[in-house]
């Protein structure tokens, strides 16, 4: 008997350019590592995993990413992007935009913390991970995404620094609905990475919070320092352009924290 969630998500992805075929999971560990072993067995560019909940859920350098059940949209895209090995790294800046023009039309008005946070009011509204692994010259790149959608509260500590589309909003929001347009702006962003990366990194940059702020990079394992400087935008390799005591100098990874007053 088909699934009535099951036939809804087909509904939200009728028209995407991705989002075909897709898996729909009542609970998963992670829908990362369901998509990394359906990657494994063959899946193409576009398929896309869809949890209800997870249990073992992860973002960014390891850390949990918990959400109640029912309650965010939960994904992960298998994508074997078109493009030099040079750009592949654009492809998780180029899904924090997606993600971010996705929910403006939900009247959240979204920027990005530098790689691929996006945020709202300075509270994390969604988080992105991109996983990369390389056959034979072709980049498979496993595209999750954690958007906190129906949320009205969140427990201590996160009530500080975590949003939703119901609490921007003020008004209940379809978990699925911010699906289908997420998949289509990223099909057009991917496509703009090949065309014309530096447009692309020009209208992540548009959205780029802290530009112009002190701040600094810290190891996100030991949590040391790795540089201090002032922002100064994005290098055209997408990474994070400061401004140093010795200079300019390209960041291409690590935690970015508001530099002490």
């Amino acid at each position: 008997m088909d699934d009535p969630a099951a036939r809804r998500l087909r509904d939200v992805t009728a028209a995407a350019t991705l989002g075909t075929p897709i898996r729909h999971l009542a609970s998963a560990g992670s829908t990362m590592d369901e998509a990394a072993a359906w990657a494994a067995e063959g899946a193409p560019h576009g398929a896309v995993v869809v949890a209800e909940h997870q249990h073992g859920g992860r973002g960014r350098h390891g850390r949990a990413w918990e959400a109640p059940p029912g309650q965010s949209l939960l994904v992960t895209v298998v994508l074997r992007p078109d493009l030099a090995a040079d750009r592949v790294g654009l492809v998780p800046l180029a899904a924090g935009l997606a993600v971010a023009e996705a929910v403006d039309a939900f009247g959240a008005d979204a920027r990005l913390k530098w790689p691929n946070d996006v945020r709202v009011g300075g509270r994390k509204l969604a988080g992105v991970l991109a996983e990369t692994t390389w056959s034979r010259g072709q980049a498979c790149v496993l595209l999750g995404v954690g958007l906190n959608v129906g949320q009205d509260a969140f427990p201590p500590p996160l009530d500080q620094t975590a949003t939703s589309l119901r609490l921007e909003t003020g008004q209940p929001v379809p978990r699925l609905a911010p699906l289908r347009p997420i998949l289509d702006r990223l099909a057009g962003l991917l496509a703009l990475a090949e065309a014309d990366p530096a447009a692309l990194v020009s209208a992540v940059e548009a959205r780029l919070e802290r530009v112009g702020d002190a701040i600094e990079v810290r190891d996100p394992g030991s949590g040391a320092l790795v540089v201090a400087g002032r922002v100064l935008g994005l290098a055209p390799t997408g990474a994070l352009r400061l401004l140093t005591p010795g200079g300019e100098r390209d960041v291409y990874a690590g935690e970015v924290t508001l530099a002490a007053p």
